[in-house]
């Protein structure tokens, strides 16, 4: 069978796809390029906020407007899981998969025979005559358990995303992902380490991990210090030569010992994504998040003590219903105070189901879009200063692209340690180098958000 996969949303979503990839290839399936050289189309679907799910719809009747005959189309993922319903009601949809049942795909499209495609015996389902509110396929145990041990990784570019956990323990008031991924469930780590061996055979140069609550890991599994844990056994397998990214690792989790791992090994990358969401005690309360700002800011001084080139990166929400002048100027006075090195600022909107949605105090759009502006110039203000103590210093830069200057010259794209992909700023360099190789750099001029320089 020819499969095409579209994936949206956040790098977890890709994780999966690529699980999802890894198992029908090995069952052999062949992959393809474009949707209308498929037997079966996967959409991996994404539930995060409104504009997610409805880029969701979009896709997905736009899939199914341009089947042709015999064509099945799957929806996977999140939303798949959290509004059933609504994807089941876009016509020409044969089939969903829940975030928990991505593994079983090779189950649903079936094994390919010399006469076609039969499903397993022991769920029955043709594909030819769905029907997919008849499907519900529910996976016991772990998140990892024996099948996603088995999982090839393909590690096609020079970075790849591996993720360690799925699910969430918190329960931040505007968040919907633990309403349909429940809890968090660790993933086993010798299935992570297989998972980094594979993309370290593979060539893949920075392995990011993620997950919703990275500095939880490993707690329901009884370790007590999990996410170093990890990090020691990754580096084992992993060389000194090759980068080791974390994001999405909530400030409470982050122990000395975690500091102290981070600091000891080459192939930790000096930068921690931090999502803090706000700065004001009363805030953090309502957001249901942890209040304590001294103690965060005692973590950034930690942190950078230990690392004194750690970029740090994190993400805040303005206009929180009651969202006071008082609480955002706690916020701005934190940000000014604390320099990070990026940072990410949504606009409140509601999410139906969230505690954060019954909340009364509605902050005026106008006011969020007032208070998104002031943030963003002050953080471009300090994005600045902290490019400028990297003139003259010389970086490591991962090779993503390459090209020619307005003069005709040779120059290539990429990111230092201090930039996760898709997120962050760039380096663009003089000079020759071949794309997913790791360069240094020497840091001439810099921007509000990038790094410019000649290979040395």
């Amino acid at each position: 069978m020819k499969v095409h996969v579209i994936t949206l949303g956040c790098p977890k979503n890709a994780v999966d796809s690529e699980g999802m990839t890894g198992i029908l290839e090995s069952q052999g399936h062949l992959l393809v390029a474009e949707a209308n050289q498929a037997d079966v189309v996967i959409v991996n679907t994404c539930s995060f906020i409104a504009s997610a799910r409805q880029e969701t719809i979009n896709v997905l009747t736009e899939m199914a407007g341009q089947k042709h005959p015999g064509q099945k189309l799957i929806a996977a993922g999140c939303m798949a899981e959290s509004h059933g319903d609504i994807v089941r009601a876009v016509t020409g949809v044969d089939a969903i998969l829940g975030t928990r049942e991505w593994m079983r795909i090779g189950e649903v499209v079936g094994m390919p025979t010399a006469s076609g495609v039969i499903a397993p015996k022991s769920l029955m389902i043709d594909l030819q005559q769905v029907d997919p509110t008849a499907i519900d396929l529910k996976v016991p145990g772990d998140y990892a358990d024996w099948r996603t041990a088995a999982i090839e990784r393909t590690g096609n570019g020079p970075s790849a995303y591996l993720k360690i956990s799925d699910g969430c323990n918190l329960r931040c008031s505007f968040c919907t992902i633990p309403s349909f991924k429940g809890d968090m469930r660790s993933k086993r780590p010798e299935a992570i380490i297989r998972e980094a061996s594979q993309l370290v055979a593979k060539g893949v140069q920075e392995i990011v991990l993620v997950a919703q609550h990275l500095t939880d890991y490993g707690r329901d599994l009884g370790m007590k210090d999990g996410l170093a844990d990890l990090l020691d056994q990754l580096c084992a397998v992993v060389p000194t030569d090759r980068w080791i990214r974390l994001m999405y690792a909530y400030p409470h989790g982050i122990t000395p010992r975690l500091i102290e791992t981070m600091a000891k090994y080459p192939q930790i990358c000096k930068y921690l994504d931090m999502p803090l969401q706000h700065a004001h005690t009363a805030m953090l309360r309502r957001m249901r998040r942890p209040p304590d700002i001294e103690r965060t800011k005692t973590i950034i001084h930690d942190l950078r003590e230990a690392m004194p080139d750690i970029a740090i990166r994190s993400t805040f929400i303005v206009g929180f219903p009651g969202e006071t002048r008082e609480e955002f100027d706690a916020l701005h006075e934190f940000l000014a105070e604390m320099t990070l090195d990026r940072v990410g600022v949504f606009r409140y909107s509601d999410e139906p189901g969230t505690h954060a949605a019954t909340l009364e105090a509605k902050v005026p759009q106008k006011q969020i879009e007032r208070r998104w502006h002031k943030i963003m110039q002050l953080q471009q203000t300090v994005s600045q200063q902290r490019n400028r103590v990297w003139r003259g210093r010389t970086v490591r830069m991962l090779v993503e692209g390459a090209g020619t200057d307005d003069d005709g010259k040779p120059i290539l794209v990429g990111r230092s340690f201090r930039d996760a992909p898709e997120v962050d700023g760039q380096v663009f360099a003089r000079g020759k180098g071949t794309i997913g190789s790791i360069v240094n750099v020497k840091v001439t001029t810099t921007t509000d958000y990038d790094l410019w320089g000649t290979i040395v």
